[in-house]
């Protein structure tokens, strides 16, 4: 961490709680005891720990000359942080209700104290604390560090927060975004977030967003100077966000991006007002909160494990007996799986819980089911309002029980059945609808027998998204950061993806610096780092990337020690894999035992009495071991234990001795296969272990299908020239530059004979007919399986008659292909001939758009024919058009037939301009010309939006194989940097007939040509020259084919080569840097009816393609439809009075509460539910209102309902008139009436007359149902469960209607207790307590008069009542009672934590106004509560069904 400060004092102090947020600062602390002996062994010793000890040491009494003596600390330091002492007993002496000094709380402020620090001190919450401060018009100054030393002006963006400066170094303008980082780098929050975090920030950068990065580890990316446009070195706390969100104007906050520290404050943050971008903080809550959680997802039908939360050893001993074990018991207030075991037995259970600290209402244990042999899945999801665009499966290769940090992570799934990876998007998508997620979450899934249970679900970035970014080559951090920002973003950018390639991510594990770990995985994560590689299958990439860790590969000696019985037939087949790849293999004695037993040699060695030369501990520490494979029986706590194992032993051994250990069975058995399949010779950096700062993409080897032939002996040279761009195959041209051709056996063979051994690149020669040699032609059909037509009559090979074509169409076998370069008239002969001799044709170095046109006429009449054109014709408005012939309105309508051409060639346009130039043979192969420029120029088309990636690679390789029959090059790929720009040479050999290529750069560079596995050409230099790789293929030409047109291929998603897929619809930005290298080919919306069938997809293929694959789950604007149908379609409430809870079940509530959270989302989208549009409710008040009625008239309006309103003083009343008449009255023209009435039962009486359904709004001090209806509905929201909570009700319980109601409602749920707090005689009726115990004899109530220090310590709802003077007759005894509990500051630090405080409102001084800033106060939220509640029983009781 990094502190930043004007005084020693607050950067001190702003330093410490940087390392944990549980840290206030410098000051007493319960981290080092108060005793002499505790407080002098850390001074003199000094651990982590010793800044605590020097804070209790100086309020214990030392001096600074004592402390000086023990630390050898520099007495300047010591004075200095006695000050702060010192100011810490001043503030200390101050009361709740005493008003604090101005002067002390500029000088606590200056020194570095937090306002929670302040709040702690003088017994008040820290927004108090604030709203005092600021009232004094203390807030911090944003300065800037002066990295110039103040010899110029300083213009760095780092900047920092202090109260002791007078005026702002900088001017806020920007209005940017703010994006909080990770923090402190620890176990389970490291670099992971940090790149998320950068990404974000880039994103918004090349969105033209101001952006605000606020981080303070210095050892991050997002520190950088340059990263954001403003760098904020500050605590990521309440106090601190909130203050550079107003000092910035900031337009928002995202929090997603840097772990869990910023979700931790993302809802006190909204409940200030600051504006979060993304997922709205409350349904954050609903995911973190355990309770809402599993709530929501039996309401979606999504599994989840069971579990229950429990405060008592005996309660968590039954439950386990009933779920049956093993099962994960947990603290429930602990992160990164801290303190997390697997518990097996009752035994071990009791153990447990005896270790942990406590058991209590305060620190409860969380148990739940563990499933054994399940598989641990993570995804990665991004969402835009719920609707699920991006999400990546990524499966563990451990076993469920390991975490998830710890965990081998595969990407794409390898070994998932298709029906659960389907499953998994599914519920992936619901969980993501059912929170409305906008921006990134992850859920980690256990699937066993393709069923799948949730075991979390993060609503913010995980620790695995740059992994799956990377892999996939889908930046899902760009993605969400343009969801949450409102931005265009295309959901599947990469739909139709088949990764050629698989990414495995493993732990490292730093256990040698940890003395006495056991080295064992398990639910608490212990990793320090990750490591990342890519593979051609997942052992490739699982290898690679545990050498990387620096797991060294055992070359002779592998050691064996295998628990279980279970485990050792599980590794047999492995065990003997290593046998068979020549492992000398050793084993503990059970395990050597088991070995030999099924005829595999192997040799014992001993742990304890060991024979000479035959010892464990000799061979582990002698390093006579290369690999030891320990896999324990059970998984023990990872602490040292209380006795030690002989296989703790030895795997401590293995650690201190640095031999390679692996401890799980799963890993194991993924090593030896990856071990027994690696081979040094093929083990080569490939494309797939690399990224560059430009896009890499990986085509397949390329075809020129009229490779020019000047001379015999020159296509060597010509396929040298073809391999440095890119082309693996060429089809020889019978015409060279100088207008030679191969018409005869004798020319055939001289080309043959030149070439064989010394080409580079593969070749198929063809032949030239002439009007001559149609027999002779045919005879070289097999050798030249090309014939070639000629009708230029300056080339001396050429036909001059149709009937010459004839014979040669009669002899040149069906089979074998036929390609012309007619144009014009001549084009249209043989087109015609072709047609009535039934044979496919194809035209080469097609130039006009009329020989086009008539192609694709041809080919709508039933026609087989193909042709190309050459690429330097798309590009001759640059050339001379008198060599090409063709103008700039030539080439135009060339372009504008693209989807006609099938394929693209080099062809004889560069020898011919060359020539025309004079450039000299002698000095420049025209055979040579024209290659390295190819792909240059079509991919800058591909920049300028004329073409597409899959354009280039069905032109150049797809379409010419398919053709000519050509066959595959396996392992032949063209790796290019695609996005580079260069400019050609000016003395290379294209700039002397290409000057126009000097005049602007060029996209586009050709990296490395591997053909057959072997890399001919890299980096411009050419390889193996001496060594020929290329091959005739003139004997293993397939048939002729034509296919479907070019424009259908146009259409068609293809697979080109073995590497992946890269999509042309996300466009290139910076992120493109992490990206994996992929295959050029657009993944293109299709209609499948037209789409040519795709081969049939490996196994890898199928997992990538289910994985990329869209869920579609309609979003609507609520799911009430869906909520009624969870329930039954039953609504209890439909046309019915409203007049008790004591009318509804449990089940009834829940499908209210259900509603009301729709409504609320609803509200929040649009502002209101318009479900009861041209209905009318009556709201009648006989008694004064301000919540109720305005709550029920703005719920009815925002239902799109209408309302009038009648009271006691406006209505017929006044004359006389009956209640029933009244009521009778405004049911003839309202469709629900909401009545108050200060008489008890009045409401009830009223409801036999109504012809239309009465909601009892409060009668007197009877009931008031909608109220205990919002109080539950509250409770749930704020604590996530009603079950197992002890509340409080104080005040006057006498008259209190609400909480008569709200008792017996509590009464519905499971282990409530129930207090009731009042004074003398307006304690609670002992109707209600009988009614609650004849409906709960379970629930405990007990009364008392005073409200006890106890009493508060084991609240989780505090429910305050007033005293309501109107129900008073005396009122002396109302001035008497009215004071008697009042719940202020000082009332609060008796409370736990985690509660809440309730009122139904008004209040008349039972709660102080100091308390409002508490984020414990619930009743300002109970009101908003009530108004989706009350929109939701209006709905119920007007609408059938939604």
């Amino acid at each position: 961490v990094m502190a930043i400060g004007r005084t020693f004092e607050e950067t001190m102090q702003e330093a410490i709680r940087s390392v944990d947020t549980s840290f206030d600062g410098f000051g007493r602390n319960t981290y080092v005891p108060e005793t002499r002996e505790a407080i002098e062994e850390e001074l003199t010793k000094p651990t982590d720990l010793r800044v605590f000890a020097i804070a209790n040491a100086l309020h214990m009494g030392y001096t600074v000359d004592e402390i000086h003596e023990l630390t050898a600390i520099d007495r300047w330091f010591l004075c200095k942080l006695r000050g702060l002492v010192e100011t810490e007993r001043q503030l200390n002496t101050f009361a709740a209700d005493q008003a604090l000094p101005c002067a002390l709380v500029r000088r606590a402020k200056q020194q570095g104290f937090s306002d929670s620090g302040i709040a702690q001190l003088t017994r008040r919450n820290e927004m108090q604390v604030r709203n005092t401060r600021e009232g004094f018009g203390i807030t911090p100054f944003v300065k800037q560090i002066d990295t110039v030393a103040a010899e110029f002006p300083a213009h760095t963006n780092y900047l920092y927060l202090t109260y002791n400066a007078s005026a702002h170094d900088v001017s806020f303008v920007d209005h940017g975004v703010m994006v909080l980082g990770s923090g402190v780098y620890r176990i389970g929050s490291s670099v992971e977030f940090d790149w998320c975090a950068v990404r974000a920030i880039r994103t918004l950068r090349e969105n033209r967003f101001k952006t605000v990065m606020v981080n303070y580890n210095p050892e991050t990316v997002s520190t950088d100077y340059d990263e954001a446009d403003r760098l904020y070195f500050s605590n990521i706390t309440m106090e601190r966000i909130m203050d550079i969100y107003a000092a910035e104007a900031a337009a928002g906050v995202i929090i997603s991006m840097g772990g869990q520290a910023p979700n931790n404050i993302a809802l006190a943050l909204h409940r200030n007002k600051v504006r979060i971008f993304g997922t709205s903080p409350e349904n954050i809550d609903g995911a973190e909160n355990r309770y809402k959680f599993s709530r929501m997802l039996d309401q979606i039908g999504v599994d989840q494990p069971q579990w229950r939360e429990l405060t008592q050893h005996e309660d968590a001993e039954e439950f386990c007996a009933e779920v049956g074990y093993p099962v994960l018991v947990r603290p429930s207030y602990v992160l990164s799986g801290a303190a997390m075991n697997v518990v097996a037995t009752a035994s071990d259970l009791k153990s447990y819980l005896d270790q942990a600290a406590t058991v209590s209402r305060e620190y409860p244990v969380v148990i739940t089911k563990f499933i054994e042999e399940a598989k641990e899945i993570d995804v990665d999801a991004v969402a835009l309002d719920g609707k699920l665009i991006m999400h990546c499966v990524s499966e563990h290769v451990e076993n469920a029980g390991v975490h998830s940090g710890d965990a081998t992570l595969v990407q794409p799934p390898q070994d998932l059945d298709p029906v659960t990876v389907r499953k998994i998007g599914e519920a992936t998508a619901a969980i993501g609808q059912a929170l409305r997620v906008t921006g990134p979450y992850n859920i980690q899934f256990m699937a066993k027998n393709n069923e799948i249970k949730v075991i979390e679900c993060n609503v913010r970035a995980a620790r695995s998204f740059p992994f799956v970014s990377k892999v996939t080559g889908v930046d899902l951090i760009e993605m969400a950061t343009k969801a949450m920002l409102g931005l265009p973003v295309t959901p599947y950018p990469n739909r139709g993806q088949r990764l050629g390639y698989v990414g495995v991510k493993v732990p490292q594990f730093s256990f040698s610096r940890l003395q006495g770990a056991d080295p064992i995985l398990g639910v608490e994560m212990a990793s320090t780092g990750e490591v990342a590689a890519f593979g051609r299958d997942k052992y490739d990439a699982y290898l690679k990337a545990m050498v990387a860790t620096g797991f060294q590969l055992p070359e002779k000696n592998i050691l064996l020690s295998i628990g279980s019985y279970k485990e050792k037939v599980e590794m047999l087949p492995s065990v003997q894999r290593l046998a068979d790849s020549g492992f000398k293999l050793f084993a503990t004695p059970g395990t050597a035992d088991f070995i030999q037993e099924h005829g595999i040699d192997v040799t014992a060695l001993e742990a304890d009495t060991a024979r000479e030369g035959y010892g464990l501990q000799e061979y582990l520490s002698n390093n006579k071991i290369d690999l030891y494979v320990n896999l324990p029986s059970k998984n023990k706590f990872r602490r040292p234990a209380t006795y030690v194992s002989n296989g703790y032993r030895s795997r401590r051994l293995a650690i201190d001795f640095s031999v390679p250990l692996i401890t799980n069975v799963k890993c194991a058995k993924m090593f030896i296969e990856a071990l027994a399949r690696f081979s040094v010779e093929k083990w080569d950096v490939e494309s797939v272990d690399y990224v560059t700062s430009h896009r890499t993409t990986v085509l397949p080897g390329l075809v020129d299908v009229a490779a020019l032939l000047p001379a015999a002996d020159s296509l060597a040279s010509a396929s040298r020239a073809a391999i440095c761009g890119g082309f693996t195959t060429l089809g020889v041209s019978v015409f060279g530059a100088d207008g030679t051709a191969a018409t005869d056996d004798r020319a055939v063979a001289a080309i043959k004979n030149a070439s064989r051994g010394r080409a580079l690149a593969d070749y198929v020669v063809a032949v030239a007919a002439t009007d001559a040699n149609p027999a002779a032609a045919a005879a070289l059909s097999a050798d030249a399986p090309i014939l070639f037509v000629s009708f230029d009559k300056r080339h001396p090979a050429h036909v001059d008659a149709y009937n010459t074509v004839s014979e040669h169409f009669k002899a040149w076998p069906p089979s074998a292909a036929v390609v012309t370069n007619a144009a014009g008239n001549d084009l249209a002969s043989m087109l015609l001939l072709a047609s009535l001799f039934g044979r496919q044709l194809h035209v080469t170095d097609v130039r006009s758009a009329a020989d086009l046109d008539l192609i694709d006429l041809s080919r709508t009449r039933g026609l087989s024919v193909t042709c190309d054109v050459s690429v330097f014709a798309l590009f001759a408005d640059r050339l001379p058009s008198s060599v090409t012939g063709l103008s700039a309105d030539a080439v135009h309508a060339l372009w504008a037939r693209l989807p006609t051409i099938d394929c693209f060639t080099v062809g004889a346009i560069p020898a011919q301009v060359a020539r025309a130039a004079g450039v000299s043979e002698a000095d420049v192969n025209p055979a040579a010309l024209g290659y390295q420029v190819v792909l240059p120029l079509l991919y800058t088309a591909v920049a300028e939006g004329r073409l597409k990636s899959s354009d280039i690679v069905e032109r150049l390789c797809t379409a010419p194989r398919r053709i000519f029959g050509l066959p595959e090059q396996p392992d032949t790929y063209v790796e290019i940097h695609q996005d580079r720009s260069v400019r050609v040479p000016p003395k290379s050999d294209d700039a002397q007939w290409f000057p126009d290529l000097l005049s602007k750069p060029v996209r586009c560079v050709v990296h490395r040509v591997v053909m057959r596995g072997k890399t001919l050409f890299l980096d411009g230099k050419l390889y193996a020259q001496d060594t020929a790789a290329g091959r005739d293929l003139g004997h293993v030409l397939r048939a002729m084919s034509s296919g479907p047109s070019g424009k259908q291929f146009a259409q068609t998603p293809a697979v080109a080569g073995a590497l992946g897929i890269q999509t042309d619809s996300v466009r290139p930005t910076s992120a493109q840097a992490v990206r994996s290298p992929s295959v050029a080919i657009e993944a293109e919306t299709v209609d499948e009816a037209n789409a040519e069938p795709a081969d049939e997809p490996s196994a890898l293929e199928k997992t990538a393609l289910i994985t990329t694959r869209t869920i579609e789950r309609p979003l609507p604007v609520t799911r009430l439809a869906d909520v009624l149908a969870r329930h039954g379609n039953k609504n209890p409430f439909f046309m019915n009075h409203v007049l008790s809870v004591r009318q509804f079940t449990r089940d009834d509530l829940h499908l209210l509460f259900a509603v009301a959270q729709e409504m609320r989302t609803g509200v929040q989208r649009a502002g209101m539910v318009p479900l009861l549009s041209g209905r009318v409710m009556a709201s009648v008040f006989y008694e004064p209102s301000s919540r109720t009625a305005s709550s029920l008239q703005a719920a009815m309006l925002r239902l799109g309902g209408q309302v009038f309103t009648a009271s006691s003083e406006t209505s017929s009343v006044a004359k006389g008139e009956t209640l029933e008449d009244s009521v009778r009255t405004f049911g003839s023209y309202a469709d629900v009436i909401a009545l108050r009435h200060p008489q008890p039962g009045s409401v009830q009486g009223a409801a036999r007359f109504a012809n239309t359904p009465v909601i009892n709004a409060g009668d007197g001090v009877g009931e008031h149902p909608t109220q205990a209806m919002l109080d539950t509905f509250t409770i749930r929201e704020e604590l996530g469960t009603v079950n197992g909570l002890t509340v409080t009700l104080v005040g006057d319980l006498k008259n209190g209607r609400t909480v008569h109601s709200l008792a017996r409602v509590l009464a519905q749920y499971k282990n409530v207790t129930l207090n009731y707090v009042a004074p003398a005689g307006l304690g609670m009726p002992g109707s209600v307590k009988r009614d609650v115990a004849l409906r709960a004899p379970y629930v405990v109530q007990t009364e008392y008069s005073e409200l006890s220090d106890e009493i508060l310590a084991n609240t989780d709802v505090l429910y305050i009542t007033r005293v309501q003077k109107e129900r008073f007759d005396n009122l002396d005894e109302y001035e008497q009672a009215k004071s008697m509990f009042v719940v202020d500051n000082s009332l609060m630090r008796k409370c736990k934590r985690n509660m809440i405080v309730m009122h139904p409102l008004p209040r008349v001084g039972e709660v102080a106004p100091e308390v409002d800033t508490d984020q414990r106060a619930a009743y300002f939220r109970q009101m908003q509560y009530g108004m989706f509640v009350r929109m939701a029983l209006l709905a119920l009781v007007l609408c059938c069904d939604f």
